[in-house]
């Protein structure tokens, strides 16, 4: 074998084995009726994980029918995305194509390039956002685009009261509202997480007490209607992941022309 010949197989070689460390994994989780994230920007070469454990008959399936997962109560599901598209999908079982993700058991996928412009934070992003699986649970968003700042609210609320001698391990028993607030750059938000106690509604006493940082926050999106909330509260043992999205789907338009506009000529 020639030099030459030997050095162009390790130069693919080389390649293929950095193309392949830089791909990515998303999971997806099939729950009842819905699948969370239901929208993913991914790469070229980038897998999708699809995992049913929520107890009943689901399925993945392309709204052109040219792939689907095993119909069962129980399954992981991954599929390689080679080419740049958009991927419309659905559960047979309880959805058909085409019809609103953020209504029915359908969920999209846009297939870019790694060298696309990555996703920038907009005052679009404002909004209402959850994670369908835990549905007692949101995020208020407010985007202050001109200091490049984001404020947020954190709300968990029970509907029954607990107990009066109930405890909690963060906050009032029954009722939490935590803030963060902090700055943005490009896709990703690092926030500091307070927690603010006591005060009656609408009283000037007793007075609210300063508030209290316990931990950190960063939120990166991945477009405009999905978002990864990953939380950190160390004196609590609180640490998690949280995929979010819109709660309706209003400010989706304006948000994706704000890509548009803030992309280089």
């Amino acid at each position: 074998m020639s030099h030459t010949t030997f050095r162009f197989i390790a130069t693919c070689l080389l390649i293929l084995l950095a193309t392949a460390a830089e791909s990515t994994t998303h999971d997806v989780v099939v729950g009842n009726n819905f699948f969370s994230p239901n929208d993913l920007t991914i790469e070229v070469g980038d897998t999708v994980r699809w995992t049913n454990n929520a107890g009943r008959t689901h399925d993945v399936t392309a709204d052109d029918f040219s792939w689907a997962s095993p119909t069962s109560s129980s399954f992981v599901f991954e599929r390689t995305f080679n080419t740049v598209e958009e991927v419309l999908y659905h559960c047979t079982v309880h959805s058909s194509p085409g019809l609103d993700r953020n209504v029915f058991q359908n969920g999209r996928i846009n297939v870019v390039m790694a060298d696309d412009p990555a996703f920038e934070i907009n005052s679009f992003i404002s909004d209402n956002w959850f994670d369908p699986v835990t549905n007692g649970q949101g995020f208020f968003v407010i985007v202050w685009e001109d200091l490049q700042f984001i404020f947020l609210s954190w709300f968990t609320y029970e509907l029954e009261r607990p107990p009066e001698d109930a405890m909690a391990i963060l906050g009032e028993p029954g009722h939490r509202w935590l803030t963060a607030q902090g700055p943005y750059d490009g896709d990703t938000a690092t926030l500091d997480i307070n927690l603010s106690q006591g005060g009656v509604f609408d009283m000037p006493e007793p007075p609210v007490a300063p508030a209290e940082k316990i931990g950190t926050m960063v939120i990166t999106w991945e477009n405009c209607n999905a978002g990864v909330v990953n939380y950190d509260m160390p004196d609590l043992g609180l640490v998690g992941e949280i995929p979010i999205q819109r709660i309706v789907m209003a400010n989706v338009p304006d948000c994706e022309a704000a890509q548009v506009d803030d992309s280089p000529e």
